[in-house]
């Protein structure tokens, strides 16, 4: 990989480069399987079809890309018979923590998290892991979250150790809903359950979550974020919709603002023609929006390195005038800096880091602890009010 570290610059995001272009042609994009005497998994029996989904150049799957894992969940009957209790408690009382107030809004809006993200975004300036693990430990036996993990047929037994994840139980998201006033998705609670090991749900669409959750995360942490919505609905021209990975944005400094967007790939079944399909949704939305609603950039989140190539050149035949950076899971968990994110340079075709200096730690402007501190209350006075009799 080419090491120039080369800077964003936002001059280049004027209207023409969303102007309509000619379509490129609908050909067809295919990877080449990777051949046995590569598979980084050959000692292990491992599934028929995973030369379809392995990277190219032969690593090993990213920490949430295993397209075989599946569901385990951990202790199941833990806090099974506190929930309702520890909610009528705390209604009763008004003596939610803020801490669990934090907790129950961050899952209920991200679904799922492991315990560092949710350090990051709980816990803000607490860096010891056991302050963060009692407090998760403590609201499993009150029966507002669960924790699980995956299993998959390529586990290897001196692998690196899976993360526990966390989610709202059902007490948890009526918590939700009676606090904050808002619908939680069905798919946004768990029932913990023994599974047949093996033969529980895929953990593939949680996986789309975690790697969202990580830049999520991080960016919470250097206090750079300003909103994030999971797929939010994008109106199109001509009709219909489409639901991006998530949008957010950041600050810059008081008074500038970026908004993103996040696409995460994952592989898996009839994965290159679901993101063939995603990728021309991405430009047909954002043509469908005013220049000031359009991201300065699309961020998508690869299984690895090596698949950035195959990525970008698809990017460039199915949403030519939009911005990519990318980026991937190991980067991500080794926090934002100058090396997490790639560009792909056409003309070399190389890959070369792209630093965003105002998603890193230690950027000057303004954070969104600054913004939001600026927004005062002001309220009317019942005692000042005047009352006809």
């Amino acid at each position: 990989m080419n090491e120039p570290n080369i800077l964003l610059d936002f001059s280049d995001l004027d209207n023409k480069n969303y102007q309509q272009e000619t379509k490129p042609s609908d050909i067809i994009f295919d990877e080449k399987p990777l051949p046995p005497e590569k598979n980084p998994y050959g000692h292990l029996p491992c599934p028929t079809d995973i030369y379809d989904y392995l990277l190219p150049d032969g690593s090993k799957f990213c920490l949430f890309s295993d397209p075989y894992a599946t569901m385990v969940y951990v202790d199941v009957y833990t806090g099974a018979n506190h929930g309702r209790y520890w909610l009528e408690k705390r209604l009763e009382e008004h003596t939610f923590t803020e801490r669990e107030l934090r907790l129950i809004e961050f899952l209920s809006t991200h679904r799922v998290a492991t315990s560092s993200q949710i350090q990051r975004v709980v816990f803000p300036g607490v860096e010891k892991r056991k302050i963060v693990t009692e407090f998760l430990q403590r609201c499993r036996k009150r029966g507002i979250i669960c924790a699980f993990t995956w299993v998959s047929p390529i586990d290897e037994a001196d692998g690196p150790k899976k993360p526990l994840v966390y989610g709202l139980t059902r007490v948890g998201a009526e918590a939700v809903e009676i606090l904050f006033h808002k619908q939680v998705p069905e798919d946004f609670w768990f029932h913990p359950i023994k599974f047949t090991r093996g033969r529980g749900p895929s953990m593939t669409p949680f996986f789309f979550d975690l790697a969202a959750n990580e830049l999520y995360s991080q960016l919470q942490r250097i206090d750079r974020c300003i909103s994030w919505q999971r797929r939010p609905q994008i109106r199109l021209n001509g009709g219909g919709s489409h639901h991006p990975g998530a949008v957010f944005e950041v600050i810059k400094d008081i008074g500038e603002f970026r908004i993103f967007w996040l696409e995460v790939v994952r592989p898996g079944k009839d994965w290159i023609e679901k993101t063939k399909h995603r990728f021309k949704r991405t430009q047909t939305a954002i043509e469908s929006l005013s220049p000031y609603q359009r991201p300065v950039r699309v961020i998508i989140v690869t299984d690895g390195d090596a698949r950035i190539p195959f990525l970008a050149k698809m990017a460039e035949k199915y949403m030519p005038n939009v911005q990519c950076r990318f980026t991937n899971d190991e980067r991500l968990l080794q926090g934002l800096n100058k090396e997490t994110f790639i560009a792909w340079n056409k003309e070399t075709q190389q890959m070369t880091l792209s630093s965003i200096p105002f998603m890193q730690e230690g950027y000057e402007g303004a954070t969104a602890s600054e913004y939001f501190s600026e927004q005062t209350l002001n309220v009317e006075d019942e005692d000042e009010l005047n009352y006809e009799e």
